[in-house]
């Protein structure tokens, strides 16, 4: 069952990714300019984004996004 929700958000994510952050620079979401954009600020300019898209993208589970994980949200 894991793995199927798993499949399931993960298809979602590519499904819905490139429409959530379209038009959306990485510079634009780190607010506070750490170099990251935490869920909170990629939620500020992306409120569609799911805790499921943010993890898919998240992909070294940090629990940020670098720019490289960023444009796997479809930026």
């Amino acid at each position: 069952m894991n793995k199927l929700w798993t499949v399931l958000a993960t298809a979602g994510f590519l499904l819905a990714g490139p429409a959530l952050a379209a038009g959306v620079a990485f510079e634009d979401a780190d607010t506070n300019g750490d170099g990251a954009v935490s869920m909170d600020e990629a939620k500020a300019v992306m409120p569609d984004l799911t805790a499921e898209q943010f993890a898919a993208a998240d992909g070294n589970a940090d629990g940020v996004l670098s720019s490289d994980e960023f444009g796997g949200l479809g930026n």
